[in-house]
């Protein structure tokens, strides 16, 4: 598999939709040619202690982050 594209999410709390950020990595004939990172505003923007440990995010992040459906 020397193409594909790579995506990670992480969320906010134990709620699959509390996606807080994205990021997305394209591979081609096994060389990254494209990436990109976004912060997304979760709804609520509330984040569990154990979410933030892994990631570092926190709701002080996101306040003005876009929502999940424009990014």
């Amino acid at each position: 598999m020397d193409s594909f594209v790579a995506i990670d999410f992480e969320t906010a709390n134990s709620n699959r939709s509390s996606i807080c950020s994205v990021g997305i990595v394209v591979v081609r004939d096994g060389k990254i040619v494209d990436k990109d990172y976004h912060l997304i505003c979760p709804v609520p923007n509330v984040y569990s202690h154990w979410n933030t440990k892994v990631h570092g995010l926190t709701s002080c992040d996101t306040n003005n982050a876009p929502y999940f459906p424009s990014v």
